[in-house]
């Protein structure tokens, strides 16, 4: 009953032209897609691809209903821009927010959607000032509407009017626009070429057929075949000739088209709007500023001794009171930073960064950080000695340079990191350091921060284990406010012993995972980056920052920042106050173990009053795994209704059968187990005989020799005495006492 269900339906749906068209259609879609992700042109270029299908089906879906251009297209274009959006800001409803309920599903959509807005928004910013944004997601939103309309119109030349050679044209600019400015592979155009001149062919041939009908003009049947034929050779011939294209030069041609000025010109405008597509968007090593690998900081674990000691820096800090500058006092920049930039993306095998808008800021120019309660503000004379390295380094949020930079921004007013454009080893920062008070920061709450800071910085791999997010839980999970739970966090990490020889994870393992319960002792990134993901598995937004641990100044009030100070840390974002930074490295001062109060004359510092905290042990190394029931037991269920599944219909088709037939069948099947197949030259008189005699001597054998003759007698009957019904039960009754007999001889048998 099924399938004969699913056979309408398939008759229903299949399109006048067959269904070959339409398998061809798709593929050269597909070609098309893939050629142009092959490139690389963003991260989020996986839009293409729900687009392609939803524009393919709904273009084929309306070219064969009998629906006005105009309002079709209309339909095309309000689906175009609604599927786009809603791959690009991941509105998909997971099944755990789904379960929770509208308010769920309402909080979902609207974290989502603002994250969407800001990086939007980000990308406009930068556009309308006329500033280069390395912002991705509206080339990615244009390469789904690309996608899903010249899907659409794909189908609609194709099956309403039956010329898809348009589409295919217009497929082909793109095939070479994509092979111009991103150095694509071959092997798709190709194809394309090929499976084009085929999906030509046929859909004329189709058109043909409707008119020859319709004109009651003869054809012969197997014409179709013959074209096909046809088409299948010429599409061969152009995919040798596309393949030994390439082979001819055609660099003047393309020299030619780049020195155009409009074409110049354009790829200049674009180049500024579109920074992001001409070089991936996370960066693994950004500006010179942290190592190559995993980790940001392990260029640390191969320099020898006498590079560790390499001044790199020399700074003075000082605080303004009353117009007035004074050195910081240490007691100020215990536990602080010198901070270079942050990471925003935990991969599962370490850090990435995103950078979506740059904006040029003049000397003196205020960098527009939203403002925030319990601040202390910090000038710095900063002498660069290393080498000619152009990033900025503060203490706290940078807020004004003494020269021209290049502030990084993520969405609109995010920020990333400062670079100076141009060498400039002196230089003067002013900064904005968070010195609230413990009680200040209890009372913040995670649904006060923003919900593109929140969906960003609480994104964590699906393929992070369970025992992480469980361990995040047992250290901090009991806690009712975001700073209680940080600082639990953080005073758990700093159990860890810290040192710097230790070996790199495994290939492909997640580091934190590999440090909290294999390692066990490791150098900082392994501290931040466990603090980070942890608070991030609780919900709070957090982030690594790297850059270089502050040192206590000389009686002249001059830090000098060594190489070996490299250093990274957590930062979590309070709502009002901005992000805190927290240190979970083990041997490192806290800048959360002092309170700072500050007056218009003088600092005052006091220990924190907080209750002490007691921190869990840390795991067993190499813990035990405990045994996977559940997954057995779904395992063994799922197969369990397989098997009841196929009995089912196993019994159905026993039912349908005639007892007779199928008792003969199940007899010649045990028979041939037991080593005495049918052959074609015996009678079933004949095929009895021969299994009884091997039968013979057989403890069973001498009772099964009723029920063998009657099953021979009864097909004897049904196929050669006429007697085309009855004695169906008394067959099964005859093969149910052969079953477990034959079983059991077949079994010791083997």
């Amino acid at each position: 009953m099924t399938e004969s269900y699913l056979f309408r339906v398939q008759e229903r749906l299949r399109p006048s032209e067959g269904w070959l068209p339409f398998f061809l259609l798709a593929a050269a879609v597909g070609l098309l897609v893939t050629a142009v992700r092959e490139v690389g042109w963003v991260a989020e270029d996986s839009v293409m691809f729900p687009t392609a299908v939803a524009g393919l089906l709904l273009g084929v879906l309306l070219a064969k209903r009998p629906l006005h251009a105009f309002w079709a297209w209309l339909l095309i274009t309000v689906y175009c821009s609604l599927i786009t959006v809603f791959t690009l800001a991941h509105l998909t409803l997971p099944l755990t927010t789904l379960s929770l309920g509208w308010e769920a599903t309402r909080q979902y959509w609207l974290q989502q959607g603002a994250v969407f807005i800001d990086r939007a928004g980000g990308w406009l910013t930068a556009v309308s000032s006329d500033g280069r944004s390395q912002e991705t997601i509206v080339f990615a939103a244009l390469l789904g509407v690309a996608t899903f309309l010249l899907a659409a119109f794909a189908g609609w030349a194709t099956f309403r009017w039956q010329r898809p050679l348009p589409a295919l044209l217009l497929m082909g600019l793109v095939f070479a626009l994509n092979g111009y400015f991103g150095v694509a592979p071959v092997w798709e155009t190709v194809l394309f070429v090929g499976t084009a001149a085929l999906l030509t062919a046929i859909v004329n041939y189709a058109h043909l057929e409707r008119e020859w009908t319709a004109a009651q003009v003869d054809y012969p049947e197997d014409a179709r075949l013959e074209m096909m034929g046809y088409a299948a050779m010429i599409a061969a011939f152009l995919l040798i000739f596309s393949l030994a294209l390439p082979a001819f030069s055609i660099t003047r041609i393309q020299a030619w088209f780049a020195s155009l000025r409009p074409v110049a010109e354009a790829e200049s405008t674009l180049g500024q709007a579109f920074a992001g597509v001409q070089a991936p968007r996370q960066l693994s090593n950004p500006g010179g500023v942290g190592g190559s690998g995993l980790m940001p900081r392990q260029y640390l674990l191969g320099i020898a001794p006498e590079l560790r000691e390499t001044v790199v820096m020399t700074a003075v800090v000082s605080v303004a009171l009353e117009d007035e500058q004074f050195l910081a006092p240490p007691e100020l920049l215990q536990g602080t930073h010198w901070r270079a930039l942050s990471y925003d993306v935990y991969t599962g095998q370490g850090w990435a960064i995103s950078e979506e808008r740059l904006d040029p800021t003049a000397a003196f120019q205020n960098i527009p950080i939203p403002d925030s309660e319990g601040q202390t503000t910090l000038s710095q004379a900063v002498y660069w000695l290393q080498d000619g390295r152009t990033i900025r380094y503060t203490t706290g949020l940078p807020s004004q340079f003494d020269h021209a930079t290049l502030v990084s921004w993520r969405g609109l007013n995010d920020l990333a990191r400062v670079r100076a454009e141009g060498e400039k080893n002196i230089y003067q920062a002013t900064s904005h350091l968070i010195t609230a008070t413990p009680d200040e920061l209890r009372q913040i709450g995670v649904a006060d921060t923003p919900a593109a800071l929140l969906v960003r910085y609480t994104a964590l791999p699906d393929s992070l284990a369970d025992r992480v997010r469980e361990l995040a839980q047992e250290v901090a999970g009991n806690y009712d406010n975001p700073y209680d739970q940080a600082r639990a966090l953080e005073q758990f990490l700093r159990q860890y012993p810290y040192s710097l020889a230790v070996p790199l994870p495994p290939k492909n393992s997640d580091p934190v995972d590999y440090f909290l319960f294999d390692l066990q002792t490791g150098y900082c990134d392994y501290f931040a980056s466990s603090m980070v993901v942890l608070a991030r598995a609780l919900g709070l937004p957090a982030r690594l920052a790297v850059g270089y641990l502050a040192q206590p100044p000389d009686e002249n009030g001059i830090q000098t920042i060594r190489q070996i100070h490299g250093h990274s840390w957590a930062e979590l974002y309070f709502a009002g106050y901005g992000w805190v930074e927290f240190e979970p490295t083990a041997a490192f001062p806290s800048p959360r173990d002092t309170t700072i109060t500050q007056t218009f004359d003088r600092f005052d510092f006091v220990p924190t009053t907080e209750e002490p905290f007691v921190p869990p042990p840390i795991p067993e190394a190499n813990p035990a795994r405990p045994f996977p029931w559940p997954r057995l037991l779904i395992i063994a269920l799922f197969f369990v209704g397989l098997f009841l599944i196929w009995c089912r219909q196993r019994r159905e088709q026993v039912l349908r059968a005639d007892g007779v037939v199928w008792a003969y069948g199940r007899l010649q099947h045990s028979a041939t187990k037991l080593g005495q197949p049918p052959t074609a030259s015996q009678t079933p008189h004949e095929f009895s005989q021969a299994l009884l005699s091997n039968l013979d001597g057989r403890s069973p054998g001498q009772r099964l020799v009723h029920p063998i003759t009657r099953i021979i007698h009864l097909y004897n009957a049904r196929r050669y005495a006429g007697q085309a019904t009855g004695g169906q039960e008394e067959a099964k009754r005859a093969w149910g006492e052969l079953r477990r007999p034959l079983w059991w001889l077949r079994l010791k048998r083997w």
